[in-house]
């Protein structure tokens, strides 16, 4: 399983945009959401950032996950292709899903190489 993290701010062209564009935008995404969701592509749901230690300067968020690493990627390019990032400053972080364990044994392997 992959996860899919967004994180965004609104860009001036958001709050340029009349209010039939920027409904057509959420609407189309709606719909996509929909047509994912058949595809196994769910949304794990989406939230306002708050106030953390080194947190992200961006905004908004949304969670996702994905049964493949393709998956992920075809939702991505769903989202470039929507003109999501007309309106949106983003940045993206894909990844498989993994134990605590595992990951920190990964970690443990690195010791050493980047010195």
């Amino acid at each position: 399983m992959h996860i899919v993290v967004e994180t965004w701010t609104p860009k001036p062209a958001f709050y340029a945009a009349d209010e039939e564009t920027l409904t057509n935008l959420f609407a189309g995404i709606q719909e996509a959401m929909k047509q994912l969701a058949e595809i196994g592509v769910v949304t794990l749901g989406w939230g306002r950032v708050e106030p953390a230690p080194l947190s992200t300067s961006y905004e908004w968020f949304a969670v996702w996950q994905a049964p493949s690493r393709e998956l992920a990627d075809g939702f991505l390019s769903g989202v470039e292709s929507s003109g999501w990032y007309d309106y949106f400053e983003q940045t993206n972080l894909v990844g498989e899903l993994r134990s605590g364990e595992a990951v920190m044994a990964e970690h443990l392997a690195l010791e050493g190489e980047a010195k």
